[in-house]
């Protein structure tokens, strides 16, 4: 726990003076004051970032003085720890339950134990009596015998007056009696007489008090029902300053000669408050004529005139014209999915230091985290206290919510609810049409990674650098009746625009490998900015992404067709990605890409740090490049390097795993298996050499990763990193001759365009394209084969970037000297269906029987 209760603190204090009071042993997140009844109660809690602080803050200021004010500093407890303190209520409410289980157990145990206790209570009461009377007699002993003592006591004696009352009642009541018996001998008389039975009751009638409310015929008198108008409330903004213009700001004189020549019916002028008036009229049309006279001036101050309460017409509704902004959100909260359907949270009274990682790192604990919102202040550049965490499964984020709410974290206590999700108002689909349907579409997967080409280039940018760079108009460039053919053109046109490309990204410090490496994660703060128009500039990129938020480094090269942009906040970079990708800039559409986390190779620093170590990351950058070596940067593993490994902790990621394996040597891949999400407590690591495999078997066998002995056995297992809907990364092999393979041509495409392009890398010795059987167009690839090995790598480096023929991209690969047709499609069909099975079944065939069938 990192928060701690100071009491006795002095009435005079505030809150910067005791968060600097305290502030000395560690960074203080929170200071929180408490009051009743706007009386401050003198005592208060500090939450501190870290529980050391917390810890060392306690042991030093506890029962030191400020301002003659002893003071007493103890840690806090969670809300759910069993030692906090509990409150006078939970007492209360502990002590009644405590009760009513007492009383349950009493009416278990029977009645026979009640009556027994009932008998001992009367024996108990008959003792005590029988020792009062004793001590009675021993004490008025000696006045037993005199008369003026009895006397006294006959005065005295508490039944004395009662039996003179019990006399009184009993002459009452005799009387009373006597009365009836002559009632009971009249009416014997009258029975006797001849009287009829309407004389006798008009004998019996008493006569009804002289009332004005008992006469006959007359009906209670209705209160009067008051009508009602349409009313209006006259409202000033400022008192006048003078003491007459103060009484008479809303004297009924004055408000009706404002209201000129309109006439109302009511008006009421509250006592304790001038500046307010209401004032009813009888129809509607006087109602919204005295509206009009709203921002007026009455007696030098300006009134505002609103519509109040129910109007005549519709008694039963609520008034429209009042805007209630609580009770729409009242209906969202109702509306809105609850934590188990939805698996996202809102997370508020955070430290306004924290950041994405830290809440990260809190919340995976309980589960796959998607996405985590923290909203930044463009003031302060801090997170503004409050976040939004999505899970993956909706129980994972049930069970955080039920244990962080409520919880220390930095010093601050948590506090947790469902997130409601935006609504987004769409079109129905029914209403569109197909080119809006696609870009939603397109628009919904943008941030998915398949739909995403690293140096994408619109063929009408290249068309406008290759007419500015040869001074040439576009329709030269188009046209078809040249030497060679338009496709070939601008396929040339963008191998030379994305080799320069390349060139000027390398040179500031941008990494290319890293968009090659198969797998990689992903920057949640950098992003590609491509199919941009020629020649856009960086001021124009800043300028559009700086609306979003605070900018960390713009590179664009000079052609301006991709460029790449950083954020300082992650949260910021959400935002602009998704309100910019796929929308228009200058009449094309922005395709955007999400970096990876290396693309960088170094840091964001200020400019004043950043123009002074300019040369050195120069000279790390041509070190890096002599450091290179001239095979790939990442090989591929050699066989029998894979390792299973058993007995993890079901918290431990692939992270930690692979940060444990690391001692040994390269780690190449590593896969923790898991079953809707969560880990099934064993996983494979695969390593770059085989040495290192059997390494790790003999000293890494039961090492303890978290609290957990591990079990390491030797795998055939061979570890692909697959995502979903993620294409596969393309293999393109080493160079072991001149020839290249030329994968995915269109099929309008020619031999004679196919030998135009690749002839300017250098002399070619054959360009063959496979036919399809009686038919005479091309399968899709073709076979291109250079005099030099070094022409063939040249080409290969060029087109193999991102060089596009009739709009589609061609993927080369190095051919082997002497392969056939059959043998490639045996490599295609292994490389998409994964080979056919390891193990194959055995049929023996027997040679008799296959002779008998023959000669049958």
């Amino acid at each position: 726990m990192s928060r701690i209760v100071v009491k006795n603190l002095p009435k005079q204090i505030g809150q910067d003076e005791l968060k600097k009071h305290f502030s000395l042993k560690g960074n203080i997140t929170d200071v929180r004051l408490i009051y009743k009844n706007g009386e401050f109660r003198r005592y208060a809690f500090i939450g501190f970032e870290g529980e050391g602080d917390a810890s060392a803050t306690c042991d030093h200021f506890h029962n030191t003085f400020i301002k003659q004010a002893r003071l007493t500093v103890e840690m806090c407890h969670d809300f759910s720890s069993e030692e906090r303190p509990k409150s006078w209520a939970e007492k209360k409410k502990k002590h009644k339950e405590k009760k009513f289980e007492e009383s349950q157990l009493k009416e278990a145990n029977g009645n026979n134990n009640i009556e027994t206790e009932a008998k001992k209570e009367g024996k108990k009461k008959k003792e005590r009596k029988k020792d009062k009377d004793s001590l009675k007699e021993n004490l008025l002993g000696q006045y037993k015998n005199d008369p003026s003592f009895s006397d006294f006591l006959k005065a005295n004696k508490k039944g004395a007056k009662e039996e003179e009352s019990a006399a009184v009642l009993a002459e009452q009541n005799s009387s009373e009696s006597e009365e009836e018996e002559e009632e009971e001998k009249e009416d014997k008389v009258a029975q006797k007489k001849d009287v009829s039975d309407h004389d006798y009751l008009k004998s019996l009638m008493k006569t009804l008090p002289k009332d004005k409310d008992h006469i006959e015929g007359k009906k209670p008198p209705k209160k009067k029902e008051k009508k009602e108008f349409y009313t209006v409330v006259i409202r000033a903004t400022e008192m006048c300053k003078t003491k007459q213009g103060k009484s008479q700001t809303f004297s009924k004189k004055a408000v009706k000669d404002f209201l000129k020549p309109l006439k109302f019916k009511s008006l009421r002028i509250p006592k304790h408050a001038r500046m307010v008036a209401y004032v009813g009229f009888e129809t509607e049309k006087e109602m919204k004529q005295s509206l009009q006279k709203d921002k007026s001036f009455l007696n030098g101050v300006r009134v505002h005139i609103v519509k109040y309460g129910k109007s005549p017409d519709n008694s039963d509704t609520s008034s429209q014209g009042i805007n209630k902004p609580w009770a729409a959100k009242e209906e969202a909260l109702k509306q809105a999915e609850s934590v188990a359907e939805s698996g996202k949270l809102f997370v508020r009274n955070l430290w306004f230091s924290v950041t994405e990682d830290l809440l990260q790192e809190l919340f995976q604990k309980y589960g796959e985290v998607i996405d985590i919102t923290l909203p930044i202040c463009k003031h302060t550049r801090r997170a503004k206290g409050f976040a939004t965490v999505t899970f993956m499964f909706p129980e994972h984020a049930v069970k955080a919510m039920t244990e962080l709410d409520g919880s220390n974290f930095k010093g601050r206590v948590l506090h947790i609810l469902p997130a409601i999700e935006p609504k987004i108002e769409e079109k129905r689909n029914e209403n569109l049409s197909f080119k809006e349907k696609k870009a939603q579409e397109k628009k919904a997967t943008a941030g998915s990674w398949h739909n995403w080409n690293t140096l994408f280039m619109g063929s009408s940018a290249v068309v406008d650098i290759m007419a500015e760079r040869y001074n040439r108009s576009k329709q030269e460039i188009l046209d078809s009746e040249g030497k060679q053919s338009v496709a070939v053109n601008l396929a040339l046109g963008e191998t030379q625009v994305v080799d320069e490309m390349k060139r000027f990204l390398e040179e500031n410090g941008v990494s290319l490998e890293a968009f090659s490496t198969p797998g990689v994660q992903r920057s949640k703060t950098v992003f590609l900015v491509k199919n941009l128009p020629a020649k856009t500039t960086s001021k124009e990129l800043v300028e559009l992404f700086g609306k979003f938020g605070e900018l960390g480094r713009v590179v664009l090269p000079p052609t301006g067709v991709t460029g790449i942009v950083e954020f300082l906040d992650s949260g910021e970079a959400k935002k602009a990605f998704r309100n910019l990708a796929y929308s228009r800039f200058k009449s094309l559409p922005l395709y955007l890409e999400w970096a990876p986390i290396q693309v960088f190779k170094t840091d964001f620093v200020a400019k004043s740090e950043e123009t002074k170590e300019t040369d050195k990351n120069i000279e790390d950058d041509e070190t890096t490049k002599k450091e290179e070596p001239s095979s790939d940067s990442h090989p591929s593993p050699e066989t029998d390097t894979t390792v299973y490994v058993k007995n993890l902790n079901f918290s431990t990621t692939e992270d930690l795993l692979k940060q444990h394996f690391e001692k040994i040597g390269v780690v190449s891949s590593v896969l923790i298996a898991k079953r809707r999400g969560a880990s099934q407590g064993y996983g494979f690591v695969q390593f770059l050499r085989k040495a290192d495999a059997k390494k790790a078997l003999r000293e890494m066998n039961e090492s303890t990763l978290e609290d957990h002995k591990l079990q390491i056995k030797l795998s055939e297992k061979t570890l692909v990193t697959s995502l979903k809907s993620a294409r596969r990364m393309h293999d393109a092999g080493k160079q072991t001759s001149s020839k290249i393979m030329v994968k995915n041509i269109p099929f309008q495409a020619t031999a004679k365009e196919v030998r135009q392009l690749f002839a300017t890398f250098g002399e070619l010795k054959s360009v063959r394209l496979p036919q399809k059987p009686e038919s005479n167009e091309h399968r899709g690839f073709g076979f291109v084969d250079y005099v030099s090995r070094q022409d063939a790598k040249k080409a290969f480096e060029a087109v193999g970037l991102s060089t596009h023929l009739y709009s589609r991209r061609l993927v080369l690969e190095w051919a082997k000297e002497e392969e056939t047709v059959e043998e490639l499609r045996k490599r295609t069909a292994e490389h998409f269906l994964g080979g056919g099975p390891k193990k194959k079944t055995k049929v023996q065939m027997d040679s008799k029987k296959n002779e008998d069938s023959d000669n049958d």
